[in-house]
């Protein structure tokens, strides 16, 4: 009985329990939950696809407002203000000049992609099959199976860790090893170019030394023979001519021996620049205490006009473009549009020789790169440019005729800028563009993106002349259809400054040609029929008239080069 009772009261337990558990699966809501914690609620949730195109992240991008979107997609809410308006919560957050790109990347997005892609492609993962990890199923920590079982899985995980982690600090290694060998590639490269620029620095030097003795021995020659003769009208004016020539001789003398090469350990590159002279600048300085005013001063602007120094021309000059000076001979190049040729002078302004290539048809614009000391000359008609070499021949050509990026219509104008890149006055397409050196497309300057995203918004019209400021930070264009004057930062190409407007009067412009800086940061316009003198700010100081019809300017110094029909006049700035 006893053993009877002692069944009983085990059936009664068991079909008790069996009762409670009917109970518990029927009616799960009655089953008492916890309330979840308002830490938890609190948490956001990462989504996985984009809530613009719905799609996967592509360079996910994090408004301050936290919410995340693709790179592209954001782009296409971007106004003319580069202001971004969050298309969930409506929020706008103020853009820098890099746009979206400068945005901060949503890190979690990409860990939690290339955790599951680990996770898909873990042989770890593979060999489980189905059984849930340590982070899937949660810490266990009052079975002691469970706890042993999760830290068995840890070892097996920080074992395919720490080979990842050390197959990734390989690649690193090897990757830094590579670079470094490339940037001593470089480098060597860099010195054999630097030490054969300077072996032909010296060799044109030396040149140019032994023509001057030259010249001096046939002079001497000539003055002893002068000296025999009886004085004569004949003879008088054989000595005035000799001592022209002696006077020359010593002025080219002394500007030979005021040459130095430097050079910059930043850039890596020569520079041939003049040193200063203590007599000339003690006669520029008598001058200006006589005059009261520094030379090319805000004040000296005010009263000072332009004198003709001299008319620079050759036998076949026509229509002279535009005028800049070799960096590595101090020598003028001047185009010639008219005669598909390039002039070469000498720094005392005397014609040297020309060169032309059946390539040229409207050479227009001249820049120059000193460390491969090459020359660029813009062609308007091919709507090309080509690189010519210290020898003077065609070496390659860059761009071509058509409205795509990379590609020119008309240029006009074109400078290089302090980076080594090609800065083109696109005139045809009423845009500036900025290459590099082998014609790949860099940036746009004066157009900006519409509000829809499917086109560009012109601030030029018909741009002519272009100028890079002494610093290198800022270029002026000449905005010949819209009759203003525009200045862009030369780094970003976001406008700095804009003035002028159509008419005659002072200050007003009524077809801005071309542009300059001097050297004191003043801003001189081709205007029609006269040159304006502003300042960086858009200031009016000065206006002259000169020729109508010039086609080009250039400042060089206390001088301007004016392009006229069939000749180079040189002006210079003087205080009558």
């Amino acid at each position: 009985e006893q053993h009877g009772s002692r069944t009983g009261g085990r059936d009664k337990r068991v079909q008790r329990s069996k009762t409670d558990a009917h109970h518990s699966s029927a009616s799960p809501a009655r089953v008492p939950r916890r309330k979840p914690s308002q830490k938890t609620r609190a948490q956001p949730t990462i989504d996985q696809n984009c809530r613009i195109c719905y799609g996967e992240f592509t360079q996910p991008k994090q408004l301050p407002c936290l919410h995340t979107f693709c790179q592209n997609c954001l782009e296409k809410f971007v106004n003319p203000k580069l202001l971004v308006e969050c298309p969930t919560c409506r929020e706008e957050t103020q853009l820098t000049v890099l746009g979206v790109a400068a945005l901060p990347d949503n890190l979690a997005v990409g860990i939690l992609r290339l955790s599951k892609d680990h996770e898909a492609s873990s042989p770890a993962v593979q060999r489980r099959g189905n059984q849930r990890t340590i982070s899937e199923s949660g810490l266990n920590i009052g079975d002691p199976l469970s706890m042993k079982r999760q830290l068995q899985i840890s070892f097996s995980n920080l074992e395919e860790f720490e080979t990842t982690f050390q197959a990734d600090i390989q690649e690193l290694s090897q990757n830094i090893n590579n670079t470094i060998e490339r940037k001593m590639e470089e480098l060597a490269e860099k010195k054999d170019a630097l030490g054969k620029q300077l072996k032909k620095i010296l060799k044109d030097k030396l040149e140019l030394h032994e023509n001057w003795r030259s010249q001096s021995e046939d002079l001497i020659e000539r003055i002893d023979d002068e000296k025999l003769k009886e004085s004569s009208a004949q003879h008088i004016m054989e000595m005035n001519t000799l001592g022209n020539s002696f006077g020359s001789l010593i002025s080219k003398m002394d500007r030979m021996c005021a040459e130095k090469v430097s050079f910059d350990p930043n850039s890596l590159s020569l520079n041939l620049c003049k040193q200063s002279n203590p007599m000339e600048e003690t006669k520029v300085a008598r001058k200006a205490s006589q005059n009261k005013l520094p030379a090319l001063s805000t004040d000296f602007y005010k009263v000072a006009t332009l004198e003709e120094v001299r008319k620079m021309k050759w036998q076949n000059c026509l229509q002279p473009r535009c005028a800049a000076i070799c960096p590595w001979t101090g020598q003028i190049w001047v185009c010639s549009s008219g005669s598909r040729e390039i002039a070469i002078f000498d720094s005392d302004d005397t014609f040297v020789h020309s060169f032309t290539n059946s390539a040229f048809l409207f050479p227009c614009s001249i820049a120059f790169k000193m460390e491969t000391m090459e020359a660029f000359v813009l062609d308007k008609r091919q709507s090309s440019i080509f690189v010519v070499s210290p020898t003077y021949q065609v070496t390659r050509s860059i761009a071509r005729e058509g409205k795509k990026s990379g590609c020119l219509n008309s240029p006009t104008a074109l400078v290089l800028d302090n980076k080594g890149r090609l800065i083109v006055s696109d005139n045809g397409n009423d845009r500036i563009q900025v290459l590099d050196t082998d014609g790949t497309y860099v940036a746009y300057i004066g157009l900006h993106h519409q509000e829809d995203g499917k086109g560009y918004i012109q601030e030029l019209s018909s741009p002519g002349g272009l100028a890079l400021s002494m610093d290198g930070k800022a270029v002026a264009v000449a905005d010949t259809g819209n009759c203003r004057i525009k200045i862009y930062s030369a780094n970003s190409g976001r406008s700095l400054q804009c003035f002028g407007m159509r008419g005659r009067a002072n200050g007003q412009l009524e077809k801005p040609i071309d542009v300059s800086w001097d050297t004191q940061g003043h801003l001189l316009v081709l205007d029609e029929g006269r040159v304006q003198v502003f300042t960086e700010n858009g200031e009016f100081l000065r206006a002259v008239k000169v020729k109508e019809h010039l086609t080009g300017m250039s400042a060089i110094g206390q001088c301007v080069l004016l392009s006229d029909t069939y000749c180079v006049n040189k002006m210079i700035w003087k205080i009558k």
